[in-house]
């Protein structure tokens, strides 16, 4: 599918320059005010020299970045311009390190009557002087040297001086190192006399300026204590050298409060900011936040947010004005201040505050107008950074110390949720405003079209549309939101209908009134979650012919719709070509990547790609961590687990806040390993009690764990709870097909048909679609049962289901369609194998491809053990190389990590337990044929390709040993493999990191081909159900917890370690009940023989020759494999209790 996107992306748009970053939905807030003069030029603080007098017209530095030495400056600075620097220096200018003749030197213009030319046309000429030194024994140097050969000019160009200058001349930023030094080699030389003391501020100013650039990203306190130490002494040289008044002045003492800034001394940096602030008479001048802003820099580096904040609060009369919210600034002050680059620092600085909320809870006693102007900064800083929780519960803080917030403001957090996905709150928040509110607000209507939108409710959208047209204030913008709410709602034909009545003929439109790459992109999307490929290609095509370039929003979409099918190549394309458009991928697209592979149960390749942006630079937020952790979730690594919950617990950061997200993934897990239901249940409370607010996901879950310990009467009434809780979400669909096919699917496992049959009619009844997972639990229900008339009924109602066309089958999602057609088709060719019917297990399989299934490694790992089970070698062999390709194109990530320089594409790294599976299947088969080599040699092939084994492929192996006649091998894999693994994993995280600086877990313990694979979670409730029962027993009071603990991650640490569904890493009964048949065997003077070879060879020449052969093994077995025999002891004793406890009482 890639093949049309490539070439309709790289044809029409990568040629392009990429556009910037557009939002989609960002409204356009417009400032208006009075303008105000300044009172100083824009170039106040550049250096300059002072020759002039009286009331000259001053030039600005920008008139000056052209004189190139103090005879130029005077020239531009004084009444007559008659000479300039090339005629006064005639054939040399030592800054421009070169001779000319007066012709090169001279400007070419046409000269102008008027004497006293504008600055302008004196910038405008000017451009062609050259550089000079302001050193007048220099200049007599310079023209001493007319009759000087070459060489001595040679000479002239390497003197320690005009080195030193020559940093001054550039124009980016200089080396740090190479110009200090440069300045220590001109100081200790006998050229030092010649330095100005203008030269040394430039030099000064232009050092400044690069520390802090390069600090930015490497710089700590010992770097900025040594270069500051520099600055300072710099500073000191320049002491009394300059009028206070004076530009220059002013300049230096901006420089003494960046030095001490840059040492730490934070005191005399604001006395020093105060003065220059008063020796300004512009409040409005742009040195101000930059100074503030290295002031504040410094501060996060040597002490914390939080005197971050403090110090903004003392200093608001300063800098106030350069903070207000966007939405507050016209209104508190009459002009149009725009967001800056030092409102970015400071919010990027007090967004690492852990908890507003309570800090604001403990000020208190501070006075309110303090305290509202804090909160009202920090409710700003946390709708700029998305951290929707943290402007939750600050807001709701204001609210309870009754602190006025604008209403404005309040939509913003609305906003802020909605794109979070907190839509429970942004619901409960939106209808408070609309209680307290004027609702003909333009930007409360708009806001609540937005919240609606995003839902995919288009009913209440089109609503709240209706009223814009009404009142005349319908804007693109809205459009495009009336558009997204039925693009959410997958009404694409709806979509596209809007677009041509909002833009009818788009070519003849004025340019105000055509399309946006907004309104492209969601017709995009609405096709993309449609996966209408197509379609997609085809508005792409309208884009590019609108002259619109694609944009990061437009590759996100694009990316995700390949993710959600599983397209891992077509994502690694997507991400190549954005980065061959200069468009590098954000947090939000590595996380969609680290999702698609946690689908694929692949935490290795979802921690290399956490790790890639990392060094992109990329910041993680909450949800990117947590898809890394729903990739251990999902592969059953439950250690990866309790380390990435517990990295989020113990970040000070808000972004990484513990959040409604990360608990459900938390219970999920819970959940997935067969956790008791106290256990569950436990936590669920605990979080309530904690003020979390429970939704539909967290509900759902918990339904879940009821229903696979048998309770279902509790598991109706957390039903009837999430029911009643649903009343305040104001969400479209409340009670979905998901938590009522749970319920269905709990009744169907109890055999109770009669309360299934109730609860499907009762989702009938609520208008809602029953899923795919719906129809599977109803024909596994009647394939379990195992006899003629049901697997006919179950056949009669796949019919029924598959009757309609395609495009009607609303239960078949459009980016998932193979996986929903394996739903229902499964369970059939499942139940057809349990009863050795591969014939018929062939007919379904033939009949999912014919309805537009595909392949995957699940059905031909149902079809390969039906072939095992009918003993049809040549069909085993027929279809194992299907599963082995696709099993390697699943695996295959490597294309996701071109261009790295690490291993980490290396297969050796990866963790790849899919083929587990199949293999065990095809070892069974190909040893029940006698077909040992073979193993020994597809083994091996699998481990060189990067597969890992697990328990089941260990145990299959050691049995196909004891058939090839290998019976002492079959004792070593269990001596050396499967035991050892077994202790392993009971002695494993004994000890728990509770505060890991890393969310990585192969980082502390790589993965390898060599160790064991993982074993995957219980997605199967027959599996939860009995590993809950057996965990309930077992566990006792060791997994719970103290009451007033939080540690909501505790049982899980102790349960991964203690469950037998985890901890699989044992030789099974069956391995053992074969040894020991091995060991009675050969004690009987038997060896063991092949399975498949020809029984009329004899075993050897004679009897005592077959006896010691026997011996000598057995002999060997003993000595060798003790740890084997005592396990092997230890199962006999545990069968013979289990016999005579089910066996009948004879009257003895």
């Amino acid at each position: 599918m890639i093949e049309p996107l490539a070439v309709a992306v790289v044809n029409s748009f990568l040629l392009r320059t990429p556009a910037g970053r557009a939002c989609a939905f960002k409204p356009a807030l417009e400032h208006m005010g009075r303008a105000i003069r300044p009172s100083l030029s824009r170039d106040f603080f550049t250096p300059t020299a002072r020759r002039w007098k009286g009331k000259e017209k001053a030039v600005g530095l920008s008139d000056l970045d052209y004189a190139q030495c103090a005879e130029c400056a005077e020239w531009l600075l004084g009444s007559t311009h008659d000479s300039c620097c090339a005629t006064r220096h005639s054939v040399w200018c030592p800054r421009q390190n070169r001779m000319f003749t007066i012709s090169d030197a001279a400007p070419r213009r046409v000269q102008s009557s008027n004497r006293s030319a504008s600055l302008q046309n004196i910038r405008r000429y000017s451009s062609s002087l050259p550089s000079c030194s302001t050193s007048t024994q220099l200049n007599t140097l310079s023209t001493a040297s007319l009759s000087s050969s070459a060489p001595e000019t040679l000479d002239v160009l390497t003197t320690p001086l005009n080195h030193f200058l020559s940093f001054l001349q550039e124009i980016s930023s200089v080396n740090l190192d190479d110009a200090w030094h440069a300045y220590q080699t001109l100081i200790d030389s006998d050229d030092h006399q010649y330095l100005e003391p203008l030269d040394v501020l430039n030099f000064a100013q232009k050092l400044s300026s690069t520390i802090e650039a390069s600090g930015e990203k490497d710089g700590g306190v010992l770097y900025f204590q040594e270069w500051g130490t520099r600055l300072a002494a710099l500073n000191q040289r320049l002491e009394s050298t300059f009028e206070k008044h004076s530009r220059e002045g002013l300049v230096r003492l901006k420089l003494v409060a960046k030095a001490c800034a840059f040492l730490g001394d934070l005191d005399h940096a604001t006395v020093a900011a105060h003065e220059l602030s008063e020796l300004l008479v512009d409040k409005w001048s742009g040195e101000v936040p930059g100074i503030y802003g290295t002031i504040i820099r410094s501060m996060a580096l040597h002490r914390d947010s939080k005197h971050v904040l403090d110090f903004v609060l003392a200093e608001w009369e300063h800098i106030g004005v350069h903070l207000l919210p966007l939405s507050l600034r016209s209104r508190e002050w009459d002009i149009n201040v725009e967001s800056s680059s030092f409102q970015g620092t400071i919010y990027s600085i007090l967004a690492d505050i852990p908890d507003a909320a309570f800090l604001l809870s403990q000020r208190r006693d501070w006075d309110r107008e303090t305290r509202q102007r804090m909160a009202v900064l920090l409710l700003d800083v946390y709708c700029w950074d998305a951290l929707a929780e943290d402007a939750y519960l600050l807001l709701n803080e204001m609210r309870t110390q009754q602190l006025p917030v604008q209403i404005d403001l309040q939509l913003q957090v609305v906003r802020t949720l909605v794109r979070a996905d907190s839509f429970i709150r942004a619901n409960e928040l939106y209808r408070a405003i609309s209680n307290t509110a004027n609702t003909r607000h333009k930007f409360f209507i708009s806001t609540g079209m937005f919240l609606a939108a995003h839902q995919g409710d288009f009913f209440r959208a089109e609503e709240y549309y209706a009223q814009l047209c009404g009142a005349r204030w319908t804007t693109q913008q809205d459009k495009a939101t009336l558009m997204h709410a039925y693009a959410v709602a997958g009404r694409v034909g709806k979509v596209v209908e809007l677009f041509h009545e909002f833009f009818p003929d788009v070519e003849n439109l004025p340019r105000a009134a055509k399309p946006s790459i907004v309104h492209y992109s969601i017709v995009v999307f609405a096709h993309a979650e449609r996966a209408d490929y197509d379609g997609l290609n085809c508005w792409l095509q309208a884009m590019s012919k609108a002259g619109l370039v694609p944009d990061i929003y437009v590759y996100s979409i694009i990316l995700k719709s390949f993710a959600m099918r599983g397209e891992l190549e077509s994502v690694s394309a997507v991400l190549d070509q954005m980065r061959a458009a200069k468009i590098m991928p954000t947090r939000v697209l590595y996380t969609t990547v680290i999702s698609l592979l946690a689908h694929r149960r692949d935490p290795v390749s979802a921690e290399a790609i956490y790790k890639r942006a990392l060094r992109e630079g990329i910041s993680p937020d909450r949800k990117m961590v947590t898809s890394l952790m729903n990739a251990h979730v999902e592969a059953g690594s439950w250690a990866g687990v309790v380390r990435v919950f517990d990295y989020l617990k113990s970040s000070q950061t808000p972004r990484l806040r513990l959040s409604m997200e990360v608990y459900n993934t938390l219970l999920k897990a819970y959940v997935l390993i067969g956790a008791p239901f106290h256990i569950v249940s436990g936590i669920f409370r605990k979080l309530e009690a904690l003020g979390v607010q429970p939704n539909g996901r967290m509900y759902t879950l918990i339904i879940q764990s009821a229903c696979d310990a048998g309770y279902m009467n509790i598991a109706k009434k957390i039903l009837a709870e999430m029911e009643a809780a649903a009343e305040d979400w104001h969400e479209s669909s409340r009670v979905d097909a998901f938590v009522l096919t749970i319920l269905m699917a709990g009744h169907l496992r109890l055999g109770d048909k009669h309360s299934a049959k109730a609860v499907y009619d009762d989702m009938c009844d609520r208008g809602i679609q029953p899923t795919s997972a719906t129809f599977h639990h109803i024909l596994r229900a009647y394939g379990n049962e195992k006899t003629e008339e049901s697997m006919r009924i179950a056949e009669a109602f796949l019919k029924t289901i598959m009757a309609s066309e395609p495009s009607e089958r609303l239960w078949v999602p459009p980016q998932t369609r193979a996986v929903a057609l394996e739903h229902v088709y499964g369970p059939l060719m499942l139940a057809y194998t349990k009863s050795d019917k591969p014939e018929d297990v062939e007919r379904i399989f033939q009949s999912m491809l014919d309805a537009g299934g595909e392949p995957s490694l699940s059905s031909l790992s149902v079809l390969l053990d039906a072939y095992r089970r009918s003993g049809d070698i040549e069909a085993v062999h027929g279809l194992w190389p299907q599963i082995w390709q696709l099993a390697l194109r699943f695996s295959k990530t490597d294309s996701l990590f071109e261009g790295e320089g690490d291993n980490s594409s290396d297969p050796l790294t990866r963790q790849g337990n899919i083929l587990c599976i199949p293999l065990s299947i095809y070892i069974d088969a190909l040893s029940a044929a006698g077909e040992h080599f073979v193993i020994a040699e597809v083994w091996g092939k699998a481990r060189f390709h990067g597969f890992s084994f697990d328990s089941h492929n260990w145990n299959h192996l050691a049995v196909a040993l004891v058939r090839a006649a290998e019976p002492e091998r079959a004792f070593e894999i269990v001596e050396r493999v499967l035991l050892p693994y077994q202790r392993q994993s009971e002695a494993v995280l004994r000890d728990r990191d509770i505060s890991p600086d890393s969310p990585l877990t192969f980082d502390i313990n790589p993965a390898d081909v060599n160790k064991p694979a993982s074993q995957d979670p219980m997605h199967r409730s027959e599996r939860r159900a009995y590993q809950s029962k057996i965990a309930t027993k077992r566990s006792g009071d060791i997994l719970d917890t103290d009451p007033a603990s939080n540690d909501f991650a505790h049982p899980l640490h102790i349960l991964h370690q203690i469950s037998p569904s985890w901890n699989v890493w044992r030789p099974h009964r069956a391995v053992l009940d074969l040894l020991s048949r091995v060991l009675r065997h050969l004690k009987s003077g038997l060896i063991v023989q092949p399975v498949g070879g020809d029984d009329s060879t004899p075993q050897a020449p004679d009897i005592s020759t077959r006896e010691t052969l026997a011996r000598d093994m057995l002999e060997r077995i003993y000595l060798n494999y003790p740890d084997t025999l005592q396990a092997i002891r230890l199962h006999e004793r545990w069968s013979t209790r289990k016999s005579s406890l089910i066996r009948p009482d004879d009257g003895w």
